[in-house]
């Protein structure tokens, strides 16, 4: 065992460790992993203006600036909204490629989006065109300033008919539209490359005040839609569930038990039983035939002795025992009864039979 352990150790030390450290950058940890507006927005707060952060669409108000993926402006109630705050002075950033949340800023961005008629008619309002040509850009214009970028999109926007550029902005009413095709620039990973934090910065400064927004999703909240509009009705319809477990669930007493305890039946159902039982096994008439045997025997003495000799012999019983003359013919006369129920009725008029006829005739 010794010389194993130590043939061991020599074998390790004639072999050569050799390794080699790679170093790569897989992307940010925590927020900054899923929030690509995370830099911008700590930037825009460190400008000091205030900011309003949300994941899906939201309809401008008081803000100033909203800063906004393209593929949000679906429908023609979004860009007409849109358009109407534009006009009383806000200033739309529109973000058009590489706006995707999801993704991360050192994986590859999937393949260039489709925008839907609304966004391209929305933009042709302000006499801009988006068109899906390849636009670079080294440096772009915006007040008067320009501005070093690294830009490079699928896309391109023409504003009043100019050339095809990878950055546009123009006035529509008392406000503005600015168009970024490579929304890349404001992203985490590169906001600090280049002038991109000072054309951020710019674009803010344009509309002096008020609160600054970024949407960040580009899809609509169910839920929220629900909580906004529908309150009341899901709040209604909480009280009605609640009502309804406290009408329906056992509030008082002790637990009941599993086990049901049998239900005490009396002597008539024992016997309807036992009549089942035997009329199933066809033993109706056996059973039966040594009560009729009984019964006319002593029905002949009585009538006999109460000189009703020559009387109809049925009739003469049911008057003594008050039975109609119809039950006490099938009792008697009756082969076999035709279910377990005539079966019990059968057996039952037999004993009051019996009983009467034991009785004295005075009786």
């Amino acid at each position: 065992m010794r010389f194993l352990v130590l043939l061991a150790f020599c074998l390790l030390g004639l072999v050569s460790c050799d390794y080699r450290e790679v170093e790569r950058e897989i992307g940010y940890k925590g927020r900054a992993r899923v929030h690509p507006w995370l830099a911008a927005e700590r930037f825009i707060d460190a400008m000091g203006y205030p900011m309003r952060s949300e994941i899906s669409w939201t309809a401008p108000d008081t803000e100033s600036c909203w800063i906004v993926p393209a593929a949000i402006l679906s429908n023609e109630s979004y860009t007409r909204r849109m358009e109407s705050w534009i006009r009383q002075g806000g200033h739309l950033v529109l973000l058009v490629e590489h706006t995707e949340p999801e993704v991360n800023d050192w994986n590859s961005f999937p393949s260039t989006p489709e925008f839907p008629k609304a966004l391209h008619d929305f933009l042709e309002r302000a006499r801009m065109e988006l068109t899906r040509d390849t636009s670079k850009a080294t440096s772009v214009r915006f007040a008067g300033r320009k501005f070093k970028v690294d830009s490079e999109s699928s896309f391109s926007i023409a504003a009043k008919g100019g050339r095809k550029r990878a950055f546009a902005s123009a006035a529509s009413g008392r406000g503005r539209i600015t168009v970024v095709t490579d929304a890349r620039i404001f992203r985490n990973r590169w906001i600090d490359g280049r002038d991109h934090a000072a054309l951020l910065d710019a674009l803010l400064g344009w509309s002096s005040g008020g609160v600054v927004g970024i949407m960040r999703g580009a899809s609509v909240s169910l839920w929220a839609l629900l909580g906004k509009y529908l309150w009341p009705v899901l709040a209604a319809l909480a009280v009605w569930i609640l009502l309804w477990l406290w009408r329906g669930f056992s509030r008082f007493g002790p637990v009941e038990s599993a086990a049901v305890p049998q239900e005490l039946r009396g002597y008539s159902h024992h016997l309807e039983a036992l009549g089942d039982f035997q009329w199933r096994l066809d033993r109706a008439a056996s059973m039966l035939a040594p009560l009729r045997e009984q019964i006319v025997e002593l029905g002949q003495r009585t009538a006999i002795a109460a000189g009703r000799r020559d009387d109809d012999f049925f009739s003469f019983l049911a008057d003594r025992a008050g039975i109609p003359r119809d039950r006490v013919f099938r009792a008697l006369a009756e082969v076999a009864p035709s279910d377990s129920t005539v079966l019990t009725q059968t057996t039952s008029d037999l004993q009051q039979l019996l009983t009467v006829l034991h009785q004295p005739a005075s009786s």
